[in-house]
């Protein structure tokens, strides 16, 4: 990604909201389903602050692709708790999501505070059924 590239995405990003559809009370637009990321500025790598912003605006927009994956193939919740004598060792939880995620809309991407970018996606909800019976059943 070149640095030109930062400064539409960084002055765009107020009017994307506005121009977004009416939210239900679900929060996303009326037959939609809707995907938010966070990532904070300040941890990103990178050798300049313009760096770390698109670091941050790419590692957003991928935890809001992960958001609408979990919502459309489900999120594949993994436990492990070990007790020694009625006293817990160990508690693990783990979750994992795998699917394709197409037709994703970017509503927004912006800074919300000083240190975190958002990025908010959107998917039709047909659409989003279509990717889901498209994958077939897993078997355990």
């Amino acid at each position: 990604m070149s640095l030109t590239l930062a400064g539409p995405l960084l002055a765009g990003s107020a009017n994307a909201v506005e121009s977004a559809p009416m939210a239900t009370a679900s929060g996303g637009s009326a037959g939609a389903i809707r995907g938010i990321g966070y990532a904070a500025i300040s941890i990103q790598p990178g050798r300049s602050k313009v760096q770390k912003q698109l670091m941050a605006i790419r590692a957003s927009r991928l935890a809001a692709m992960r958001e609408l994956a979990e919502k459309i193939y489900g999120l594949d919740i993994n436990s492990y708790s070990s007790l020694s004598e009625g006293i817990m060792q160990a508690d693990t939880l783990r979750g994992n999501v795998s699917g394709l995620v197409r037709y994703a809309r970017t509503i927004s991407i912006g800074p919300i505070k000083t240190d975190i970018y958002e990025t908010i996606l959107e998917i039709d909800a047909a659409d989003a059924a279509s990717m889901a019976s498209e994958r077939a059943p897993a078997t355990r």
